[in-house]
């Protein structure tokens, strides 16, 4: 599922801008490296080895991110920034009076780190530049002698990214504001706004991921009894509780990895990917731990559940087929006087 941070997404944005540039400049740096004159063909080769090793972490990050967008973040920006900077003091120092025309880069690394990554991150670039800048006075001689010219670009380094401080720390802002929006409207979809419970869409997202990895899970339909006449009798704010009450108690009866929704009206839904000889203690678990008697105020009802139970994949392999066992399963619970469940086949519980 498409991960929708606001700071992942400028991540990822990042990560593609930079990399086809990276890719770009180290093709034509190829390219022309047959036309240079043997005094700089070295100098060439080796910038060239630079930006393909760039290339290829480059290339490693961006599908990384994509694949495992919440590991190592704070591990993997850091690595991205220390790598960028490490690069372009290399290739500053090696190319001499003509690495004079890459110390812009370390403003524009400097400035994207702070706007693609966050505030932190453009701190720690700053610092980080400021490293490279002590390695190119350390062991590089032609910026031993041009110090005065290190020290402006420096300057300049720090001066104006400092200057837009203001409007990175804006842009910031909004994408917080932006987040949390995103994120109140996410869980609006896909939570249900009276019982907090995982509503049908997110149920039909679970059950296709269910499906998907074709191990075996029971399917349980719930349907409280006598809820029509709860709300008729004592009205919708009764029956508003009731569902809060019985919700409460479901969620106290499932397992970590259970997975309970309200698919809408008094109608509920559990996937459990426990094993088939557990089902039994776990119906009996749902029904001691829902059934019995809710009070709210004078007003005392009786919270009564018919469950329907079918397995995937022996009741059926699709949605449609499974979601049809448990239904019909329920239904005939519903016509049992002596229990609160059935099985869509007896004979795979027996």
């Amino acid at each position: 599922m498409l991960n929708k941070n606001i700071y992942f997404q400028e991540e990822r944005r990042h990560a593609q801008t930079r990399l086809g540039l990276i890719l770009l400049f180290t093709a034509l740096g190829f390219l022309v490296f047959n036309r240079l004159n043997k005094d700089i063909a070295s100098v060439v080769f080796t910038a060239n080895l630079a930006l393909a090793g760039l290339s290829v972490l480059s290339l490693m990050h961006y599908i990384f991110i994509m694949r495992f967008p919440n590991k190592f973040i704070m591990f993997r920006k850091n690595l991205l920034i220390f790598s960028d900077l490490l690069v372009v003091t290399f290739l500053t120092g090696i190319f001499a009076e003509n690495g004079l025309f890459l110390l812009p880069l370390y403003i524009i690394i400097v400035m994207r780190s702070g706007l693609s990554f966050g505030i932190g991150y453009f701190y720690t670039s700053i610092i980080l530049a400021s490293c490279s800048w002590v390695l190119l006075l350390t062991y590089f001689p032609y910026w031993q002698n041009h110090t005065d010219i290190l020290a402006t670009f420096a300057m300049t380094t720090f001066l104006i990214p400092l200057f837009y401080l203001k409007f990175i720390t804006r842009v910031h802002q909004k994408n917080d504001e932006l987040s949390q929006m995103l994120t109140v409207t996410e869980h609006d979809a896909n939570y249900d706004a009276l019982t907090g419970a995982p509503n049908r869409k997110m149920y039909k997202e679970t059950m296709g991921k269910a499906l998907g990895e074709k191990n075996p899970f029971s399917l349980l339909f719930i349907d409280l009894n006598k809820f029509k006449a709860i709300n008729d009798t004592y009205g919708h704010h009764l029956g508003d509780s009731v569902l809060k009450e019985v919700t409460r108690r479901l969620n106290n009866s499932i397992a970590e990895d259970d997975f309970l929704a309200r698919l809408g009206g008094d109608e509920f839904v559990v996937i459990s990917k426990r094993k088939r000889v557990f089902i039994k203690k776990f119906i009996e678990k749902l029904e001691y731990g829902t059934i019995g008697k809710f009070s709210e105020g004078e007003v005392t009802v009786p919270l009564e559940l018919s469950i329907g139970i079918a397995f995937y994949p022996e009741d059926g392999n699709t949605e449609m087929f499974l979601t049809k066992a448990a239904d019909e399963a329920m239904y005939e619970a519903k016509q049992k006087p002596d229990s609160f469940h059935a099985y869509y086949n007896e004979k795979l519980i027996s």
